[in-house]
Formats: structure tokens, sequence, C-alpha cells
């Protein structure tokens, strides 16, 4: 059984795109990693400090809205008796 040859024509030209100029600034993930590495490097009971206090510092934010959420819940639910 023959095959069916295809009916588009092939371009001929070659096709002319737009060309971008290559960037010049560093990507900002690029610069976090640099920043993240460059922290890492310092000494470890530097890091350990700097990641505890920002472990006290999110876990004191959390247990704060958490505190304000279930009063004001408690004060909706006692005000309507």
């Amino acid at each position: 059984m023959p095959t069916k040859q295809p009916t588009t024509k092939m371009r001929t030209e070659p096709r002319t795109e737009p060309r971008t100029e290559p960037r010049s600034a560093v990507p900002v993930s690029t610069g976090i990693g640099l920043a993240f590495e460059w922290f890492l490097e310092l000494p470890v009971p530097v890091v350990l400090l700097v990641l505890w206090v920002a472990g006290v510092v999110f876990f004191g934010a959390c247990a704060l809205l958490t505190y304000v959420g279930t009063s004001a819940l408690v004060e909706m639910v006692a005000g309507a008796f």
C-alpha cells in the first residue's frame, strides 16, 4: 500500500527571528543562592544562633496568631449566649 506524501510546502528561506541580547544581570535566585551559601560558610555557632532566633520568632508569631484567633472565636461564641 503506497504512503501518502505530505501536501504542505517546506520553507526554503531561513527564519528571521528577533535576536535578544544576553542578560548581564544575575537572576534573583542565583543571588539568593549565593547569599545563603555565604551565610552557611559563617562559623557554626553564628549559623545556629541565627536559625534558632528565626525559629523562635516564627514560633512566637504562630502562637500569637493562634491566641488572637482563639480569643476572637471564644468571644464570638460567648457573645452569642
